[in-house]
């Protein structure tokens, strides 16, 4: 049974989750968390214990898929019947909108459940002349509104009224952007790739590979833990969740934890109880990841800690979503406020347990 510890963190307003549960468990929704997190920046791992990421793991951040970046495409391309037909009816298609600050710009997202997801300013709402919702985070005075269009439903094609007034209002507006894009296509005929020869002779088009990056630690001091208990322990047995998260936060953004705390200095030092690593590495890949390649690299890590010759405490993988993505998991909507930050960390064990924490700010829906 999965347990369920939701906990608002001040300052500044953000909502962090965490949930226990195992990979093993039916109930578990680790594969669906992942899936529905469709817009990935940076995926980081830290694992205690190694001087060096296991080769097998390696693999799979190595195998992450190439992205593409497509310029200038009015919003017009994106209900070409043949891009609907060929690319997001037949296959995994994720778009976002590049360079566009969604406190500040329209910006847009297709999602590989085939929604078209736009995010606009009043004045583009009301030329576009279609039916949406004001912003959650601003319905007082209403100056963004979220406009949603299926691609996939069977009477959006040429002809229909409804096809014809999105037509019609991209047609009016004339709103187009540079996007980020990554498609999984079904099956094996057809190769991720293809999709650029849609694209290639009308628009600019660059192919990226992800960045990937590896920092090391040695003599590192690691809060200790337990898998089932999210709650510190009694008499200090163990540190709680939510110390062991800020720690990892800590660690990611390079902080001494092995410091003592000081009377009239401010300074991190690691959760009590603690216990001394020889090395630790962190690897890190960014670009535009697809939730597939998430799943793989869990996939991975998980198998890795299985093994009996792995002898780290515990393994933590974290995905960071884009700041000004129009949403965050699933179709919720995403704002940015403080900082924008929507991400997700598992914890995983060495029995098959997990902690999940998902974190988002102020102007976002709680996972």
């Amino acid at each position: 049974m999965s347990l369920t510890l939701k906990i608002d963190v001040r300052p500044p307003r953000s909502k962090l989750v965490i949930e226990k549960s195992s990979f093993d468990d039916d109930k578990s929704r680790h594969r669906k968390n992942v899936e529905e997190h469709h817009f990935n920046h940076m995926v980081e791992l830290f694992i205690p214990g190694c001087a060096e990421l296991p080769p097998s793991v390696q693999a799979e951040f190595d195998r992450c898929d190439d992205y593409y970046l497509i310029k200038n495409v009015p919003l017009t391309e994106l209900i070409n019947k043949d891009f609907i037909e060929n690319f997001v009816k037949k296959g995994s298609l994720y778009m976002l909108s590049h360079n566009t600050h969604i406190d500040k710009h329209n910006a847009y997202a297709v999602l590989p459940t085939g929604q078209l997801i736009l995010s606009v300013h009043k004045d583009t709402y009301e030329e576009l002349g279609l039916v949406g919702q004001p912003s959650q985070f601003n319905r007082k005075v209403k100056r963004k509104f979220v406009v949603e269009v299926d691609l996939t439903q069977d009477i959006f094609v040429p002809g229909k009224k409804n096809y014809e007034r999105v037509k019609q209002g991209f047609q009016r507006t004339k709103l187009k952007a540079d996007f980020l894009l990554s498609w999984k296509p079904e099956g094996t005929r057809q190769l991720a790739g293809s999709i650029l020869s849609h694209f290639q002779g009308s628009y600019e088009c660059e192919r990226h590979s992800q960045a990937q990056q590896t920092s090391r630690h040695t003599d590192l001091l690691l809060p200790v833990v337990h898998s089932t208990e999210l709650e510190e322990g009694e008499d200090g047995q163990w540190c709680s969740a939510r110390e062991w998260y800020e720690w990892l936060g800590a660690v990611s953004c390079g902080i001494s934890c092995n410091e003592a705390p000081e009377h009239y200095i401010s300074r991190y030092s690691c959760p009590d109880p603690n216990e001394l690593t020889a090395a630790a590495v962190r690897h890190s890949t960014t670009g535009f990841i697809a939730p597939g390649n998430v799943c793989t690299l869990q996939e991975a890590v998980r198998s890795y800690m299985r093994d009996n010759k792995s002898t780290c405490p515990w393994a933590a993988l974290t995905a960071h979503g884009f700041v000004d993505s129009p949403v965050s998991w699933a179709r919720r909507e995403h704002g940015f406020h403080h900082g924008g930050e929507n991400l997700y960390t598992f914890l995983i064990f060495r029995d098959s347990n997990y902690w999940l924490f998902q974190a988002v700010g102020t102007n976002d829906i709680c996972p």
